[in-house]
């Protein structure tokens, strides 16, 4: 009965144990199926006093909706500064969709006064009502070996899509031995990426740099010549057996204005009818980089010619469409049979295309009726005459 009663007296709070521990895995499963993740690849690092450091951070959706979620630095060593970073600017806020993931970067600044030691920092990245905090531990040492980099002179250049962009960089090697590295760009389609040493002219795809030393690189970047406007950043590498170093390089397009005024099929000349007016098929088309904007359509034709279009105003054309326009082209109607110029515009405020027209003009077959009458009736009038005189 004391055996009975002792297991009596422990049977309860072991059920009820089980029962937390069940809810407990319970609620983490359904976390893990419906929840946020903020993690990097190396949540440890070593750096010395006075370096600044980024950790590469990936949020994942796993099945929370679509949303904005906010980013945070719950606590952080006193004097330290931190800031997370997309897209070239300082961010407090990452969009992910359900089910996929995005990347940040976290920018931690270690005072130059830093004592050595072990110091550790709380990131959270919170949807709603969920969040995961992500703990990043910094061994901060006199004596770790900085990072080697790939350090741009001017990291943002900005032209027309012409232009040939060149940085000036500095690849530093920061390990304790010689590395031997190749040189990389992930580009858009259609762009060309060339790399050289500085001051000389031949292109290459690697170099070596001695421990402790820098080489200095000059990059050459290439748009296409139908680049739209815009902003392109151009991720640069430097791989060797050890490590990998990056930078992004920007390249802004300022946009170049051509505007073309042609047919359909090319061909610049037609035909038509004195006093008829003759539909005739346009197409204005945007050869430049950047957008079109209030395009009007003229033209120049003989006295007494008039010339519509349909329609006769473009708002908007965006960098390499086009829109077909209809000229509707009437001659006088006293005009002659012959060829004759008409010559058609496209204007924008900041580009023009223009077209000149042959065309051939008949006259209208009821003129041709009436001269044939008017023939015979001179030659029915000259008979009668040659008749009635004759016999005199």
């Amino acid at each position: 009965m004391k055996q009975l009663s002792a297991v009596k007296k422990l049977g309860l709070p072991v059920i009820i144990l089980s029962v937390l521990v069940l809810t407990l895995i319970g609620g983490n499963q359904a976390f893990a199926a419906n929840g946020l993740t903020l993690s990097t690849s190396y949540p440890g690092l070593t750096v010395k006093p006075g370096e600044t450091i980024r950790f590469t951070l990936e949020i994942e959706n796993s099945g929370l909706p679509s949303q904005s979620i906010k980013l945070a630095t719950r606590s952080i060593p006193e004097g330290w500064n931190s800031e997370f970073q997309g897209g070239g600017r300082e961010v407090h806020q990452v969009f992910v969709k359900r089910g996929d993931y995005e990347t940040v970067n976290y920018q931690v600044e270690v005072p130059a006064e830093t004592e050595e030691g072990t110091y550790q920092i709380q990131v959270a990245a919170q949807g709603g009502s969920v969040a995961d905090i992500l703990t990043l531990e910094l061994q901060v040492s006199r004596e770790a070996q900085l990072a080697s980099k790939l350090l741009a002179q001017y990291p943002e250049l900005q032209g027309p899509s012409s232009a040939v962009f060149t940085f000036k960089t500095d690849l530093v090697n920061n390990s304790s031995q010689e590395q031997s590295y190749s040189l990389g760009a992930a580009t858009p389609a259609g762009w060309g990426v060339v790399f050289k040493p500085s001051y000389e002219n031949k292109q290459i795809a690697s170099l070596s740099v001695e421990p402790g030393k820098s080489q200095g690189l000059q990059i050459e970047i290439t748009p296409p010549s139908n680049v739209k406007a815009g902003e392109y950043k151009i991720p640069i590498r430097a791989i060797s057996a050890e490590e990998t170093i990056e930078t992004e390089l920007t390249v802004i397009i300022t946009g170049n204005y051509e505007l073309k005024l042609s047919t359909p099929t090319g061909l610049l000349s037609f035909a038509a009818t004195a006093g008829q007016e003759k539909a005739v098929a346009l197409e204005v088309v945007n050869t430049g980089s950047a957008d079109l904007k209030d395009i009007k359509l003229s033209s120049w034709a003989p006295t007494n010619w008039t010339v519509t279009f349909e329609p006769d105003h473009i708002a908007v054309l965006p960098a390499g469409e086009s829109q077909e326009v209809k000229a509707y082209v009437q001659p006088d109607n006293k005009a002659l049979a012959g060829d004759y110029v008409v010559q058609m515009t496209a204007r924008a405020p900041e580009a023009t295309g223009q077209a000149e027209f042959r065309v051939s003009v008949k006259t209208s077959t009821i003129w041709g009726i009436v001269g044939l009458v008017i023939i015979l009736l001179l030659a029915v009038g000259l008979y009668r005459t040659f008749k009635v005189y004759g016999r005199r």
